[in-house]
């Protein structure tokens, strides 16, 4: 068994306070079960964005790279011209995988981001885009676009995928 770290002996502390401070507790095996979840679900190690979705780049860096504004940026991941992505209330971020060498917006991603839209998360977008596919050769759709390959067929992998989570919602 590991030691435990300098936080997590902390939390031990803290937890044990509070139910030494407690006049009356109702505990019983369900409350362990859930407060056991609910600590499982807060301390488990969390993906990083770049894990996620791979390299990313703040909306400063497009409006210097691309030469246009905040607001049209915002409005092209409104329109699914672009993917951001997000976590609550943090800043936007975008998969750089998405553009060219001379970042402009790689062709077809437009196309293929409108075709999934609404059906599933942004970071489970991301996520497909840098995953390899068995009907793309077992090439990500990124590298596919990349390689400026047939956008139909990565269309038609993101119209499963959308056909897929409507069947299962």
């Amino acid at each position: 068994m590991r030691h435990l770290s300098a936080d997590e002996e902390r939390l031990l502390v803290a937890v044990r306070k509070r139910l030494a401070d407690a006049k009356k507790t109702h505990i019983n095996d369900a409350v362990i079960e859930e407060v056991t979840r609910m600590i499982s679900v807060l301390t488990a190690p969390r993906k990083s964005v770049v894990d996620e979705v791979g390299p990313v780049c703040s909306t400063a860096d497009l409006v210097d790279w691309m030469g246009i504004s905040r607001q049209a940026i915002n409005k092209a991941v409104k329109e699914c011209r672009i993917l951001g992505v997000r976590r609550g209330r943090g800043s936007w971020m975008y998969p750089t995988w998405q553009l060219t060498a001379d970042y402009q917006i790689l062709d077809g991603l437009p196309e293929v981001l409108g075709r999934l839209e609404g059906v599933t998360d942004t970071f489970e977008i991301g996520s497909w885009f840098i995953t390899g596919h068995r009907d793309l050769d077992g090439l990500s759709p990124a590298k596919w676009l990349r390689e400026e390959r047939d956008v139909s067929q990565v269309v038609r992998v993101a119209e499963n995928l959308a056909r897929h989570r409507r069947n299962h919602a």
